[in-house]
């Protein structure tokens, strides 16, 4: 078991196969856990996630149980990308979150061109926290966990051309 802790926002953990197995395993358990849910789902900020029950004694549990000790900053960094994750109804296994955006039939591509663009805009961490619980929305509940989670945890210019890249990219 490897033990990852204390690695300044690192984010060594996001390529750990044990720790998206723990994302799923706890996804699956909130639809019983409707308290957990429920108190993630009325956080309107990435620190109301933070500091919440669901957050620190559920998923952060799950984590350390497992061997992955999160600094401080990682979980701060997570937290985002685990709060929009309540929003979602269904995981999808492959893809990404700005691909989804990209081909969903939603309205026309000029509209989700804007959508994006006003994503890609977003520099402050409530901010993108707002924004990705409304496209999880609009993207019927249904999104890629790993790039949601991963592009809020990093979200820099790094993460805005990688998505921009992506979301660009035909299919």
């Amino acid at each position: 078991m490897e033990v990852y802790s204390e690695m300044k926002s690192s984010g060594i953990f996001l390529k750990n196969e044990v720790f998206w197995e723990t994302v799923l395993e706890w996804f699956d358990d909130l639809a019983s856990n409707r308290g957990n849910r429920a108190e993630l789902r009325r956080a309107k900020t990435p620190f109301e996630v933070y500091v919440s029950s669901a957050f620190q004694r559920d998923f952060r549990q799950r984590l350390r149980q497992k061997g992955i000790l999160l600094s401080e900053e990682e979980a701060e960094r997570l937290a985002p990308g685990i709060g929009v994750l309540a929003h979602a109804k269904n995981l999808l296994q492959e893809g990404h979150f700005a691909k989804q955006l990209a081909t969903t039939d939603k309205g026309s591509q000029e509209v989700r061109d804007v959508r994006f663009r006003k994503l890609l805009a977003v520099e402050k961490r409530d901010e993108l926290f707002t924004m990705l619980v409304r496209l999880t929305k609009y993207l019927d509940s249904k999104v890629d966990p790993k790039s949601l989670i991963q592009g809020a945890f990093w979200w820099n210019d790094t993460t805005r051309k990688n998505w921009a890249a992506t979301y660009y990219t035909p299919a």
